[in-house]
């Protein structure tokens, strides 16, 4: 298995505001993000970088969130990827579909884009950022 980058996330939206909202707000973190727009490019995207975490849309044009993370799973290269579904539905079905394809967290839309950012950290087993308010 390839080598992860603790601090590496790529984000796969068809949402052009939601990728550069959450890619900036990743880096004032800390984290090194890249953002995908295609999907049908994420997962060759995803092999290049060797993130430990990819942020994925549910629903986007060709490739759903879903076939990503399935992808993801059946390639040893990109197996140990954590997946996070971070999508506008919040129904069961995609819910329980979402982690049946093998994500580790299922995150509905709208969201605090500090909370967000601590659940990925938890999800990293990453101390939280210091300097930050209690």
């Amino acid at each position: 298995m390839s080598v992860r980058h603790p601090h590496r996330i790529v984000i796969v939206d068809d949402d052009a505001i939601v990728r550069e909202s959450l890619r900036l707000c990743l880096e004032q973190d800390g984290f090194e993000a890249t953002a995908v727009g295609d999907a049908e490019r994420a997962v060759e995207v995803i092999r290049a970088e060797k993130p430990a975490l990819a942020v994925l849309d549910l629903y986007m044009p060709g490739l759903d969130g879903r076939e990503i993370a399935r992808a993801l799973k059946a390639d040893p290269e990109t197996a140990g990827v954590a997946v996070v579904f971070f999508t506008a539905s919040s129904e069961a079905v995609d819910v329980v579909t979402g982690l049946d394809a093998g994500a580790v967290e299922y995150i509905a839309k709208p969201i605090d884009a500090e909370l967000l950012v601590s659940k990925i950290r938890a999800i990293l087993k990453l101390p939280p950022k210091t300097g930050k308010k209690a």
